[in-house]
């Protein structure tokens, strides 16, 4: 039931790394390709779960106990953040909110390693305020590592480092940049030198096959309201009403996304002009936001989009606590304005998308609102291991479960290029069906219409064309699109 409700296919993606990392083999998917194509710092953490077991629903479950711990951890370091910015009020309105944050929940029981990087971000910050307390380089080493770390732990955390030393080169002591610096290129410099080697990028490959499949175009009015409903609804839920809504008005998407945008800088904006060094370092948060909002509505890859903004939601949440705070202590009776941003970040929001999901996904069919992906795929992994035969060559674009429920039974090749950059070279220079052919892939298993491309318009593009038959009456596993077994019968050579 979790992985139907939570669980998106690319979780299945760095569990299969880690197993293969733990068995000596480096990080491939399909035992021989190697990629870096996954956020390293949870398959790091998941390779001594490997060498104890081997079963694969024992080490999930492992995987999710690690991101509810971190997810918890993260509770108490927002509270820690709020505290320093407002005090004990806004300590418990954040942890509270957090808490009970159905974007948080499903983080966490989504096996990537989106809750662990919100950890590592806020405990960046966190001990950025606490260096701040007391500069000694000591503590600024501190703080590199979890930099280093939280880089580790999803790439696009260093948009966050640069903004907290562009704000300690204009606010702070500038020589403490340099243990800090030194401290964090030490625990990235590995990982970083390997890749360059190996792959000839250090950034993961994964970026710009993702890339390629993008659904919508850069700054797109559909993706930016996918952007926007993505982060409307703050901690409390993602708003799939507005997102239909904004794709049939772009004007108005572009007018609120780019609002949003220059909002979240004059948060940063007020609190980097403030004398407590608490507020300086904070924020960073709202900047780093903005950058995430920036950077992928130009991405344009609306179905992560959730997951890839769930830090804007953590941000909202401290936003809402520190302005509670605000209207708890003023006792003036002049806060008609925090009042009025209280509601436009905590009420508006709740209200409106538990209305307007409640009326456009029901039933069976509401896939959960957490995640823009589809889940599921476990079920679907294990009919395809109990169809295939032993020994055989399958490919996927979807091919995370897949793979990783093989085990040593069958190789799954991954096919939309994710975690495979031979895959990735061929989608790009249109020769996938060539690549096909040359890895002997004997079966395909993925959505219907992936097969159906191969049948129609890949088989035609090789000399002799082979054929697919595809396996009737395969069980179908909601909320999954309709998905296929097929063998490819190729022409005898």
């Amino acid at each position: 039931m979790i992985d139907r409700l939570f669980i998106p296919d690319d979780s299945y993606y760095t569990l299969t790394i880690a197993r293969s990392l733990a068995h000596g083999h480096g990080p491939t998917v399909d035992g021989s390709t190697l990629t870096s194509g996954f956020q390293p710092l949870l398959g790091f953490l998941m390779v001594p779960v490997f060498w104890l077991t081997n079963d694969p629903d024992t080490a999930l479950r492992a995987d999710l106990v690690l991101l509810v711990l971190a997810d918890t951890a993260t509770i108490v370091v927002l509270s820690w953040i709020a505290y320093r910015l407002a005090g004990r009020v806004a300590a418990v309105v954040a942890a509270a909110l957090w808490a009970i944050s159905p974007v948080a929940i499903s983080m966490a029981f989504g096996g990537l390693e989106t809750s662990l990087a919100i950890l590592c971000e806020l405990g960046l910050v966190a001990a950025w305020i606490w260096a701040g307390d007391h500069s000694t380089n000591r503590r600024w080493v501190v703080a590199g590592i979890i930099a280093g770390l939280a880089i580790l732990a999803r790439v696009d955390a260093v948009l966050l480092v640069a903004v907290l030393s562009v704000l300690q080169i204009w606010r702070g002591d500038r020589r403490m940049l340099v243990p800090f610096a030194v401290a964090a290129i030490t625990v990235i410099a590995p990982w970083v030198i390997w890749c360059t080697v190996m792959l000839g990028t250090p950034l993961p490959t994964s970026g710009t096959a993702a890339h390629d499949l993008a659904t919508v175009e850069p700054f797109a009015r559909e993706g930016l309201a996918q952007v926007l409903g993505a982060v409307a609804g703050g901690p409390f839920e993602t708003w799939h009403g507005l997102r239909g809504y904004l794709v049939d008005h772009g004007v108005l998407a572009i007018v609120l996304f780019w609002a949003t945008v220059v909002g979240l800088l004059l948060v940063a904006w007020w609190w980097a002009r403030r004398e407590h060094h608490a507020f300086i370092s904070a924020a960073a948060l709202p900047a780093f936001a903005a950058g995430l909002l920036v950077f992928y509505a130009w991405f344009g890859l609306s179905w992560y989009f959730t997951r890839y903004l769930a830090p804007v939601a953590c941000v909202s949440t401290l936003l809402i606590a520190v302005v509670v705070a605000r209207v708890a202590r003023d006792d003036s009776g002049r806060h008609a304005p925090a009042v009025g941003l209280l509601g436009l970040l905590a009420v508006v929001p709740l209200l409106a998308a538990v209305r307007a999901d409640a009326h456009s996904i029901t039933g069976e069919q509401r896939q959960h609102l957490a995640f823009d992906a589809n889940t599921g795929y476990r079920s679907a992994a294990r009919t395809v291991a109990n169809t295939v035969p032993e020994g055989s060559t399958v490919g996927a674009w979807q091919s995370g479960a897949f793979g990783y429920y093989a085990g040593d039974r069958f190789t799954v090749v991954n096919l939309d290029g994710v975690v495979n950059p031979d895959a990735a070279d061929a989608n790009r220079s249109g020769h996938l069906a060539f690549y096909i052919r040359d890895r002997h892939i004997g079966w395909l298993a993925d959505f219907q219409l992936n097969l159906v491309w191969f049948a129609l318009t890949g088989a035609s593009q090789l000399d002799p064309p082979p054929s697919v038959v595809s396996l009737p009456n395969v069980p179908q596993f909601p909320p999954l699109p309709r998905y296929e077994i097929g063998q490819i019968v190729w022409p005898a050579s």
